[in-house]
């Protein structure tokens, strides 16, 4: 069994918030992993920054070491103490130490080729570098630089103060780089990390320059976790990621685990509301009749009990209503004809009373209307209702019908729905003996009205006449009905028998000498009727041919009478 329209959309709906809260739980789930693996790198690249900084905090410390030794010789360093103190300094990762009293180089470990000395006032950015290691005191960095034999390094200048206050000059170490750090650089790559050094070269420069990239020079690596710490008065930055960029698996995982979730909850609810629609389908078909919609005659009492049992105190008027005729409607025009003119009833019940109202088809072409409002306009409803000639069209044809109604009050006439119930009926049967077309409220009189007297119908009633019953349409002549008498009398056995004899027509049943006396004569006496129904009546006199060949005069009594069908 399919899904309805409605069940469909809820449904779609749930997935969709299904799906909305699985992706949304796995994309917190995912940058939860992700927050948690950049907290760690940034962690990991705090303490390698750090090491980073003792790095360079090795080579400050030599720079410092000579500083002491030209500050404890007063300025006057022969190039035997320089070279021994050198020589106790020198490391694989140093390039050269050089003394450079007023900044003129005049000593440098290992010796140059060419002893001379340089001056590196005369260049405009050391000059102001120098000015700046001055003025601030204290050990600087400046790099990277290209030094002679060494692609790329760093230089540490320290100024040196002599105990008298007098400015001496500075101190340089040049430190080969990554040499100084290649040991730290290496155990973060190790780790599974990417990295990217940068330093400001300068303490006068705010721009940063690339130092080392696992990567190769010039290359940056993207969505990085850094950490930045001075030394030597320079910043330095150290941004690392992983290898393999940051894992959000979890993400994918935790999205896949939802949507296999989801789909479980999805079919669970299209389950549940396929199961709910199969139940209120079967409660519909027990409960509503298929032709008009209305309740049957179960979902009917079942649905009254239910609002008596909820509003005990509410007066209510019960009525039961039916189609006047509606057997002949059906023998005239065909069951499909009927079934229009039940439905159409259905639709005229539903429009005149309130939406309040109970109104169900409880058998055949019975309704019954359930009214929870005051007496007197519960039956001013009633009344309204069956007022007029109902008509509508079925094909070519237009078809025209009456209603008939009964109906009692709660709780003033009843006690309960059952009682109700059987008022109201009662009231209807009454209605049906006064003529039809008519409402009769209940009156404990009617209990006289015995359900037999309703029973007879046309065939019962002709049948058992002692006599000939025969009618034909006026203005065709077409046989509509005789009764077994008259079949008898012409010789047949049977209705079909007699029709083809007659060929179910009045002309086939008088004998032919007669026929245009006869017609005249009817004629005649149809013109001159009064309406008086004691006056009206025709006297026909004629002969007719039965079907074994005898000729046979008869006497007939009619009359001219008017119908809807």
């Amino acid at each position: 069994m399919k899904l309805n329209h409605k069940n469909r959309i809820i449904a779609i709906i749930f997935g969709l918030i299904c799906a909305l809260i699985s992706i949304g739980f796995a994309n917190y789930v995912a940058k939860q992993q992700l927050y948690s693996q950049k907290e760690k790198a940034y962690e990991i690249s705090r303490a390698y920054a750090l090491e980073l900084k003792r790095d360079f905090n090795y080579g400050i410390t030599r720079v410092e070491s000579m500083r002491d030794m030209v500050i404890e010789n007063n300025g006057n360093v022969s190039q035997l103490t320089f070279d021994r103190t050198s020589g106790l300094l020198m490391r694989d990762y140093i390039k050269l130490i050089e003394l450079a009293p007023n900044g003129i180089i005049t000593k440098t470990y290992p010796h140059r080729s060419k002893n001379q000395t340089v001056n590196l006032m005369a260049n405009k950015e050391a000059a102001q570098v120098l000015a700046y290691v001055k003025k601030k005191n204290e050990a600087v960095l400046y790099g990277p630089i290209v030094l002679p034999s060494v692609k790329k390094g760093v230089s540490i200048m320290v100024p040196v103060t002599l105990k008298n206050g007098k400015f001496w000059g500075y101190v340089i170490v040049a430190i080969k780089l990554p040499n100084v750090y290649q040991h730290t650089l290496k155990s973060l790559k190790a780790m599974g990390y990417d990295y990217c050094l940068d330093t400001s070269k300068s303490p006068l420069t705010k721009t940063k320059t690339q130092v080392e990239s696992s990567k190769g020079m010039g290359k940056k690596i993207k969505d990085s976790v850094g950490y930045s710490f001075k030394s030597g008065s320079l910043s330095w930055t150290l941004n690392i990621v992983p290898t393999g960029g940051w894992s959000v698996d979890k993400g994918l995982h935790t999205l896949l685990g939802c949507f296999i979730t989801s789909v479980f909850l999805v079919v669970m609810l299209m389950v549940y509301l396929r199961t709910r629609q199969q139940k209120e389908t079967l409660d519909r078909l027990a409960n509503v009749d298929a032709l008009t919609g209305l309740y049957n005659r179960r979902g009917f009492i079942k649905e009254v009990d239910r609002r008596f049992k909820d509003t005990p105190e509410q007066k209510a008027t019960l009525a039961f209503l039916d189609l006047d005729d509606f057997k002949l409607v059906n023998d005239v025009y065909g069951h499909n004809v009927g079934d229009i003119a039940l439905k159409d009833l259905a639709q005229h019940l539903k429009q005149v009373f309130p939406g309040k109202s109970i109104v169900g088809r409880t058998g055949g072409d019975e309704f019954c209307v359930a009214l929870p409002l005051e007496p007197d306009i519960a039956h001013r409803l009633v009344a309204s209702a069956i007022v007029g000639v109902q008509e509508f069209t079925a094909g070519e044809q237009k078809v025209r019908y009456t209603i008939s109604a009964g109906y009692a009050d709660y709780p003033s006439q009843a006690q309960s729905p059952n009682q109700l119930l059987i008022l109201a009926d009662m009231a209807l049967y009454a209605a049906k003996m006064h003529g039809k077309h008519v409402a009769k409220h209940y009156d404990p009189s009617m209990q006289l009205i015995k359900r037999g007297q309703l029973g007879f119908n046309l065939k019962n009633v002709s049948q058992g006449m002692p006599g000939g019953l025969l009618i034909y349409r006026a203005d065709s002549e077409e046989i509509l009905l005789a009764n077994d008498y008259l079949i008898h009398l012409f010789a047949c056995q049977s209705l079909e028998e007699f029709l083809t004899y007659t060929q179910s027509s009045f002309k086939g049943l008088v004998y032919p000498a007669d026929y245009a006396k006869v017609v005249a004569s009817r004629e005649e006496q149809i013109k001159a009727l009064t309406g008086n129904i004691d006056d009206d009546v025709l006297f026909l006199d004629y002969h007719i041919l039965t079907k074994d060949g005898k000729v046979k005069p008869v006497s007939t009594v009619g009359r001219y009478v008017e119908d809807d069908y």
